[in-house]
This record gives C-alpha cells, sequence and structure tokens, in this order.
C-alpha cells in the first residue's frame, strides 16, 4: 500500500502517519551544524594529546621495520576493544547489581529472554552503535547516581586498562619486531577507544560515556529524565504493567532535555502507560510528539519507536491503514521486535476479518514471547494475544472509526 500520501485520511489520522520514505529533513541553524565539527576537532585533539602520552613511549621501544605491524595491530584490534568495552560496563553493571538482558557488537546480538535462556541472532548492523550493553535496574540496586556512575565508567575503563597491559608488555618483555608492533598498536587502540568515549559527545542520538558521567555530575536535566526512566525499567523487569507505573514516577520531559533519545525514550514510556489505561486522551499528544520527531530519530530508536506508534495505532486509533504504515517501519531494531512484528501482523489481520491470518500470526508471537525479557511487557502481550484470540469471529472486518481523544 502506498504510505506516502494522508489525502484520504481524516485529520486526526493524517497526523499520526509516519513520514514519507526518504523526507527531506528540515535543516538546522547553521550554528548547530557547526557545533558538532567544532566539538569533533575539541574532541580530536584530545584524543590524540591521550594517544601521544601512550604511544610516543611505545614508539621509542620499536625497532623500525615494526610500523607495518602496529598500523596492522590498531586497526585489527578495534572490534576485539569494542567487546572489551562493553565487557567491562557488563562487569561493572553487575557489581552493582543490575540484570544483563542483551549485548552486541556490530550486528551480532546476544539476548536474554524472559525464559532465561540466551540466544544468538544476527541483528544487522545500526548507524552510529558498534557496540551495546544493556543491563536494568533490578529492584533497588542499579538505580544510584554511583551505580550509574560505576556503570558508565565500566567500558572506558577496561579499554583504559588493556592499553596499559599491552604497553607494559611492550615495554618490559623482549619479543619480535612484528609483535612488538602488532602489541603497540593494540595498545593504541585500546587508548584511543577509552579516552574517545570518556568525550562528553551525543552522537546519533545517544550520550558517550563521558556525557552520561558529565550528567551525572552536573545533575543535568538529562541525567534526572535518565533515572526516572530507569526507575520505570527496574517496575517493569519486577512485573509493573504500565498502568500501574506510580503517576510521581512517570519521566517529565521539556525542552531543556539536551538528548533527543533520552527524550523520545520518555515519550515512549508515557505514551505506553496511556495504552496500557486504554486513556486515548493522553496518548494523543504523546504520539504526535513522537510522529513529528521519527524522521529525525536517530536509526538506532526508530524501529522501537514505530512498535510504539503501531501499538498505539492496534489499541486505540484502530485504523487499518495507520497500522499497517508503522508497521512496516518495525523492522530491525537494537533488541529482538520479532515477537512485537508478529503481534502486530496479528491485529492488522483482526481488522481484516481474517481469522486464519489472525490464528496464524498469534501462534508465531506465542512461539516468540519467550524473547521479550521484562515480565511486565509478557504480561502484557500475552493479554493482547488473548483479546485477539477471543475476537477472531464477529466484527474484526469492518474498517473500524479512529477512536481519538
Amino acid at each position: 500500500m502506498d504510505t506516502d500520501t494522508c489525502t484520504a485520511y481524516t485529520p486526526e489520522v493524517a497526523a499520526l502517519m509516519p513520514p514519507a520514505a526518504g523526507a527531506a529533513l528540515a535543516k538546522r541553524p547553521w550554528r548547530r551544524r557547526l557545533l558538532p565539527v567544532l566539538g569533533g576537532f575539541a574532541g580530536g585533539g584530545v584524543v590524540g594529546a591521550g594517544i601521544a602520552a601512550v604511544g610516543l613511549p611505545l614508539l621509542e621501544t620499536m625497532p623500525p621495520s615494526a610500523g607495518l605491524a602496529a598500523l596492522a595491530g590498531f586497526f585489527l584490534s578495534l572490534w576485539p576493544h569494542i567487546v572489551v568495552h562493553e565487557a567491562g560496563h557488563a562487569v561493572a553493571g553487575l557489581s552493582r547489581g543490575m540484570h544483563a538482558i542483551a549485548f552486541g557488537v556490530g550486528p551480532l546480538r546476544w539476548e536474554r529472554g524472559g525464559d532465561g535462556h540466551w540466544r544468538w541472532r544476527n541483528g544487522g548492523g545500526i548507524r552510529g552503535v558498534g557496540g551495546f550493553a544493556a543491563l536494568l535496574p533490578r529492584g533497588t540496586r542499579g538505580l544510584s547516581r554511583v551505580d550509574q556512575i560505576v556503570f558508565l565508567l565500566g567500558g572506558p575503563l577496561a579499554n583504559l586498562l588493556s592499553a596499559a597491559l599491552l604497553a607494559a608488555l611492550v615495554a618490559w618483555l623482549p619479543m619480535p619486531a612484528w609483535l612488538t608492533g602488532a602489541l603497540a598498536g593494540m595498545a593504541l587502540g585500546a587508548a584511543t577507544l577509552g579516552l574517545g568515549n570518556l568525550l562528553p559527545l551525543r552522537l546519533q542520538g545517544w550520550r558517550s560515556d563521558g556525557r552520561g558521567l558529565l550528567d551525572l555530575l552536573r545533575r543535568t536535566p538529562d541525567a534526572a529524565l535518565q533515572l526516572q526512566v530507569n526507575q520505570l525499567m527496574a517496575l517493569s523487569l519486577a512485573g509493573m504493567r504500565p498502568r500501574d507505573w506510580p503517576e510521581n514516577a512517570m519521566p517529565t520531559a521539556d525542552a531543556s532535555i539536551a538528548s533527543s533519545g533520552l527524550l523520545q525514550t520518555a515519550q515512549m514510556l508515557r505514551l505506553a502507560r496511556a495504552v496500557d489505561c486504554g486513556d486515548a486522551g493522553a496518548a494523543r499528544p504523546e504520539a504526535l510528539a513522537l510522529t513529528a520527531g521519527f524522521a529525525a530519530a536517530a536509526p538506532v530508536f526508530q524501529s522501537a519507536i514505530a512498535v510504539a506508534l503501531a501499538s498505539h495505532a492496534a489499541l486505540l486509533v484502530r485504523d487499518r491503514r495507520l497500522l499497517s504504515a508503522w508497521r512496516l517501519r518495525c523492522e530491525g531494531g537494537l533488541m529482538d521486535l520479532s515477537p512485537y512484528r508478529a503481534w502486530l501482523d496479528a491485529e492488522i489481520a483482526g481488522l481484516d476479518g481474517d481469522d486464519a491470518a489472525i490464528a496464524l500470526h498469534i501462534a508465531r508471537a506465542r512461539g516468540l514471547t519467550g524473547r521479550i525479557p521484562d515480565a511486565a511487557s509478557r504480561l502484557v502481550f500475552e493479554e493482547r494475544l488473548a483479546a485477539l484470540a477471543k475476537c477472531r469471529v464477529g466484527s474484526a472486518g469492518v474498517h473500524a472509526e479512529p477512536v481519538l481523544g
């Protein structure tokens, strides 16, 4: 179907339609476009100074013939250093009582479902993401500022410790020239990744470790919002569904929030609560805000936003064209979204009145339920599948009018 035009839709539905594929983004003011460039120069200077501090002493110990090996060691070790970086985050988070749900390096994902099983999958590459470690607070552990500081420091410190160890081996142990060069290059690669992640940057919707640390130390609005989001993640992991989240725990976000990814995460959480409450009036402003920001959202967040807006379309708006349009944007994603895609396909079949397709997609969705990591999301997911199964026969084929607050 053509999702690039909304001319036949009511204004209420048209405002919620996804942007046309490849739609041009409004250009930011030149001053804002210049800031990342200047920040890149400044950050590069800081990282360069750090690398020089590590690299120059190493170069003095290397024979002249080791240059090519050093270059190879630098570039070939970058992916292993990303693994070390994420492992550092994992160890730091686990030491603070956090619950690991997923790790990723490049296109590879290793994810723990709600059934406790870890699964490998090829999640595809996502622009701006080399690797990640997803750990959630558990109970009251992992929620404090100190917990978050330890977690954020874990990755860069793992890289810097690796750099120090490799540099010590080069300096103190006799070895062939090629091995000296390779280890020196690996040390420089580790130092580059560690120091680079400590720079306070915002890239592709993410905050670097250094940016997160600086926000926590300065107690910025971004840091406060992150702690609110973490609290809701802990409640969800413990089995509290969105409609039961306390009102005073809901994240509040305004123009003072600098991180677009953090702002959109808060909007998705508020939308999830409104949808679970069946409150179309409360859901619509959040859905409109997410729709308006979708085209400019970082690729890493777009699939999750699409699932949130497709859920809103399926459960509150009940418009088949809107649901289908957002379902097309639900592919990919940082985490495994396959259970939600199967459920949304069942919802589309329900609006079409196709009982055979409903049964097929429900069976597929139930087979994927164990991949959902948190108890609250599984509870809501299973409830929605049960409701669909009950409504297989009836007026599902009638095009419902939008239910908008």
